[in-house]
């Protein structure tokens, strides 16, 4: 892996509690997208409105928020968006999972290395190559509520050594026909029933090809949502309102050992995103469309060297800069083209960032290092992150953490403004960053024969939280706006265990006590107090293996401080290995004991609690050739 540290390490060397999510394990438990994987991690929990998914970690998720906490990596590319800084998890995210080698979850602070947004983890996805997924593997899948998708991955390595992969999915879901919300149940809003409004549509292609000490890679994906909750305002029960996200980059990189124990990584990259949400307004002869845009592109680069020094020091050191030069806001109302808003900003962000690791004997190493960073429209930041790694034994691993992390207001939360009848934003750029302090103690023992146990103790303080609040509006219209308007601090232990009983069975298993709470000592709302999670692979015999998983959810607080109940969700994925050869079948079971359960609303939502799916399932088809 080699997220935490920006080169290749075990995870016994890295200065961070790492999980790593692989190949096998993707394929076997039988997860639909990034946010069900990242879901079996410690301590991390996931939220959907029936638009977005949303990941919690430690307790942290506040409703409303845009999982713009967490820094999302695809091959160290950054793949959170420019506008809201949003890390897309579901089925938004544009890679597809056939395409992923595997997942590299760094819990804690990243600032130190990465800049912005590296608040609670760093998470890397990492693509097969040509070498590793050799062939043609073309997929069909259809599932509950309509679902159907095809997808298909290619790999190869030519003579000359150029390594090729290339994958893509197209995803078509009808979604539920009904969707009962009980804060609409009247007769002017058809009972609270929204028919036929879940529907999404998504189309994905990643591409990376290899050559010597070159890596060129880029993506393309494209997803349309609608929404059946009527979210900021819009009408109820008409499946015209939806959004589109889309997403383009393409980066060059250059990876060598340039003079004796001196390698260098230089990358040079492009991306593009864009938002479109459509949002209707009113009925009838007053029908209107609202239109949302956000549309950016960025260039950026970065070089960075490590040196195996003298003296049993190992030095990173490195610089990043980012260029926007065009992110454009809009907001109007057709007919007639009522603009509400119209705003365009050119930014730029520079950083640069030292760590050394000293192995001071031949069981401790020490580890620390920093970060300064330059926002356009925000304060300088400096993050700072130390570590001491202890290994008394072969087979034991102590881990003492020390970091510090920021997030800087995004522009949508300090640019944004709209006003129509009922609803209305107010802009706020006067926004500082949020800023983390981690402190973090980690045993890692294997206890026999390969099997992992550990424990992580936590504490962490946020100060400066951006959130988005109602404030007093005009003519009683709901009127919201982010504010710095609070800290927050949480403690927790997790505890995990692995366990390779032979080379089909294996048996995960973590559980997290943590508490999260505010300024004023009230516990966050969407914040379980613990959090639960067994997942066991095993062989059932004629070809069949199964993949059993089993996750609890806390109860979590809403806005209104309403309680949700416990969530206890089973899945079960069977996969068929076929007399035909490279045919592979595979059945996924979704929420067995068809549980009813809700996640907390937002601000922009009426509800405080939005329903989820119970029962579902997914069959496919996979032929390697």
């Amino acid at each position: 892996m080699s997220a935490a540290a920006k080169h290749d390490q075990s995870t016994r060397e890295a200065p961070s509690v790492v999980t790593v999510i692989t190949r096998e394990e993707i394929r076997r438990f039988g997860y639909r997208n990034l946010a069900e994987a990242l879901r079996s991690v410690p301590g991390f929990y996931i939220s959907n409105d029936r638009n977005y998914t949303f990941l919690g970690v430690r307790g942290f998720l506040r409703p409303g928020d845009y999982s713009d906490r967490v820094l999302l990596l695809v091959n160290g590319h950054t793949y959170n968006d420019d506008v809201y800084q949003q890390a897309f998890i579901g089925d938004e995210f544009g890679i597809d999972l056939e395409a992923i080698d595997h997942i590299e979850v760094i819990r804690g602070p990243g600032s130190a290395l990465y800049g912005g947004n590296a608040l609670f983890a760093v998470i890397n996805v990492v693509t097969s190559t040509g070498a590793q997924a050799p062939g043609v593997q073309p997929l069909v899948e259809t599932g509950s509520f309509g679902r159907k998708r095809g997808q298909m991955s290619a790999g190869h390595v030519t003579k000359s050594g150029i390594d090729v992969f290339a994958s893509g999915s197209v995803l078509d879901i009808d979604g539920p026909h009904e969707l009962f919300f009980p804060e609409f149940d009247s007769p002017a809003t058809n009972h609270g029933i929204a028919r036929d409004a879940d529907a999404e549509r998504a189309l994905n292609f990643f591409l990376s090809a290899r050559y010597g000490a070159f890596t060129l890679q880029g993506a393309i994906n494209d997803r349309e949502k609608h929404i059946p909750t009527a979210s900021f305002g819009s009408t109820f029960n008409d499946n015209g309102s939806k959004t589109v996200d889309g997403q383009r980059f393409v980066e060059l990189s250059y990876a060598a050992e340039v003079l004796r124990r001196v390698n260098v990584n230089a990358r040079a990259f492009y991306d593009n995103s864009i938002y479109h949400g459509t949002y209707i307004l009113g009925r009838g002869a007053d029908r209107q469309k609202n239109e949302d845009f956000a549309r950016t592109y960025w260039v950026g680069g970065e070089v960075r060297a490590r040196w195996d020094a003298p003296a049993r020091n190992a030095i990173t050191f490195g610089n990043e800069y980012t260029y926007h030069p065009n992110t454009q806001q809009e907001n109007f109302t057709i007919p007639g083209h009522v603009q509400f808003l119209d705003d365009a900003r050119t930014y730029s962000t520079y950083g640069v960032y030292v760590q050394d690791e000293f192995a001071a004997t031949r069981t401790v190493t020490l580890i620390g290092g920093a970060r300064y960073d330059r926002y356009y429209g925000s304060t300088d930041q400096v993050s700072p992150r130390g570590a001491i790694l202890w290994s008394p034994y072969p087979k034991t691993d102590v881990k003492l953490l020390y970091g510090q992390a920021f997030r800087p207001a995004n522009l949508y939360e300090q640019y944004y403004a709209y006003k129509a009848d009922g609803f209305a934003y107010i802009a706020n750029a006067h926004l500082l960053p949020e800023r983390i302090t981690n402190y973090e103690a980690a045993l890692e023992q294997e206890v026999w024969h390969h099997a992992q146990a550990s424990i992580t103790l936590y504490h962490y303080i946020v100060k400066d939280l951006i959130n988005q609040v109602e404030v007093p509006g005009e003519s009683g219209a709901k009127t919201l706006q982010f504010l710095n308007n609070e800290s927050a601090h949480g403690n927790g232990v997790e505890f995990g265990l692995r366990v390779p009983v032979t080379s089909r069975v294996s048996v995960r298993s973590s559980y997290s006590l943590l508490e999260t709470r505010d300024g004023a000592g009230h516990l966050l709302s969407n914040s379980p107090k613990h959090l639960g999670n067994v997942g066991v692979l095993f062989p059932i015999g004629y070809g069949v293996e199964g993949g059993a998983e089993l996750m609890v959810v806390g109860p979590r607080h809403t806005l209104t401080g309403r309680t949700l109940e416990t969530v206890c969700l089973l899945n079960l994925n069977l996969t068929y290995t076929a007399p035909i050869p490279n045919l592979r079948l595979a059945v996924g079971l979704y929420n067995i004991l068809d549980q009813h359960y809700a996640d907390p609303g937002g601000s922009e939502h009426i509800q405080d609690r939005i329903p989820q799916d119970g029962f579902t399932f997914r069959a496919q088809v996979q032929y390697a050739f």
